[in-house]
């Protein structure tokens, strides 16, 4: 395919109904998680007040509304296509109030940098860098592949709702295929993520480690919307983490607990393994800071030998606060029969009369050993990323205009993509590629929730040694939901 992903069949479409439908007619890509042993929590999502496009139906003389996608579904194929022979798609002159630019071109580079992200002016080149897998020889869509049409799918509407505010900007999609870093190897080789005054993506982490040292030298601002990994860069000021790390979401869970909670009164649980061990330093510092070093009281601790023959024998009782509130919190989602262990001695105990709450992990609800009665007896709570509040009207709105551009309902991945769009062209087109250095003092309101960027750094001691030293931004809101009434919900 050379260095540029094949145009999704109508070019003057958004991301067009029959590629979704396609796709979602071989894979049932986009369609909400269900579960039928688990349908107290996961349910096909219902339209609600959704309402399809209207179309004339000839027979009764009236319009109606439609539901679905309509007509033959072809078999989508992909393809190069000469730029001479199919050129790039554009609008005829600038517009006065728009500041000018280009429709999004799905085909690539479009002949240059505009020049107009450093300056602000509305005009600049925005790269997606997705896993669209065209050239998967698999029978269905790889499941990155998925990812990448539905954030794809929501990031061309937040650019309709960007050109209705006056944002054009031309709008390159590359295939980073994600197999190996050779594509991106090939990409990063070419003019398209030359000329970029934007980069969002990719999805794994050995291409972001490619783009991340490609960004920081030629200072462009990367978005990286999915690897929420700590340490991936050093000293780069443009690279942009919109999931918010394993630090931040602990951070973020003692932040709550603490709330109303004594630390004497808490207990960290985890396997006695390295990986597990080190996640308790998150909440041990995130707790010192709320101290303030004035008697730094410490969580306890409670490390489970790793082997399954012990997992019977956990020793819960020790901890409990038989005068009060026990909140266990388990940073743990390697094993589940661990965690099913360990559950049903805490539930052993609430059947005894003793309160207690558990933090866990959001991984669990699709653990098959786990009974959903343990979780809203011990009052689950979890960290999240993201959660769509079902009132709030943008939402509401989005979902409307999704399911009539798609005939489907969106995902995650959907919501995530047309925030990340929407939030990042604005600031692209306000601020110009410069952007980053402003982006820690302006949190928004989004679709899933909250961007809130802070300068992250990994190593503490160098930001003492120099007070301006930073490694990346980083988004560290992270919702606290709390499994109530079978389901997960905004906790108080």
């Amino acid at each position: 395919m050379g260095n540029k992903m094949a145009r999704f069949g109508i070019l003057n479409s958004l991301m067009t109904v029959v590629l979704l439908a396609a796709l979602l007619s071989s894979c049932n890509l986009l369609k909400p998680a269900t579960d039928p042993k688990k349908d107290k929590v996961y349910k096909d999502e219902e339209v609600g007040d959704i309402q399809g496009g209207k179309v004339y139906d000839p027979n009764t003389g009236t319009w109606r509304t439609v539901n679905e996608v309509e007509g033959k579904v072809d078999t989508v194929r992909w393809a190069d296509l000469s730029e001479e022979k199919y050129p790039p798609i554009k609008t005829d002159t600038p517009t006065t109030g728009g500041g000018g630019g280009t429709k999004p071109n799905t085909g690539g580079n479009t002949g240059g940098n505009s020049g107009g992200g450093s300056t602000g002016n509305g005009k600049g080149n925005v790269t997606l860098l997705l896993p669209f897998m065209a050239n998967s020889s698999s029978s269905g869509v790889p499941e990155s592949s998925q990812w990448a049409v539905s954030f794809y799918a929501g990031a061309r509407l937040a650019y309709d709702d960007l050109e209705e505010e006056g944002v054009k900007f031309t709008v390159n999609v590359l295939d980073s295929e994600e197999s190996s870093t050779a594509k991106v190897n090939s990409l990063l080789k070419g003019n398209d993520l030359a000329n970029s005054d934007l980069i969002i993506g990719p999805y794994k982490r050995d291409n972001v480690n490619l783009l991340q040292d490609f960004a920081k030298k030629n200072k462009v601002p990367l978005v990286v919307p999915y690897t929420a990994q700590t340490g991936v860069t050093e000293d780069n000021p443009y690279y942009i983490q919109v999931n918010p790390s394993l630090k931040a979401h602990c951070e973020a869970m003692t932040k709550h607990i603490r709330q109303s909670h004594q630390p004497e009164n808490v207990v960290l649980v985890a396997l006695d393994k390295a990986e597990e061990k080190a996640r308790f330093k998150f909440f041990q510092d995130a707790n010192a800071v709320i101290e303030k070093g004035k008697t730094n009281r410490k969580f306890k601790e409670l490390l489970v030998p790793e082997g399954a023959s012990n997992f019977h024998s956990i020793n819960v009782g020790q901890f409990i606060n038989t005068r009060g509130t026990t909140v266990f919190v388990v940073p743990s989602w390697s094993n589940q029969t661990f965690i099913y262990s360990l559950l049903r001695q805490l539930m052993t105990k609430h059947s005894e009369g003793e309160d207690i709450v558990v933090y866990g992990m959001n991984m669990w609800l699709d653990f098959e050993q786990l009974d959903f009665e343990y979780f809203e007896k011990l009052k689950l709570h979890v960290s999240s990323a993201s959660y769509m509040d079902p009132n709030d009207e943008r939402v509401k709105q989005f979902k409307q205009k999704y399911f009539q551009s798609y005939g489907t309902v969106p995902n995650d991945e959907a919501y995530l993509g047309y925030d990340v769009m929407l939030y990042f062209g604005k600031q692209l087109a306000k601020y110009g590629k410069d952007f980053p250095i402003k982006l820690d003092s302006r949190p928004s309101d989004v679709l899933q929730g909250r961007f809130d960027f802070q300068r992250s750094v990994a190593d503490p001691a160098k930001h003492k040694e120099d007070l301006g030293y930073y490694d990346q931004l980083e988004n560290q809101f992270v919702h606290i939901l709390k499994f109530q009434e079978f389901h997960l919900q905004p906790a108080d």
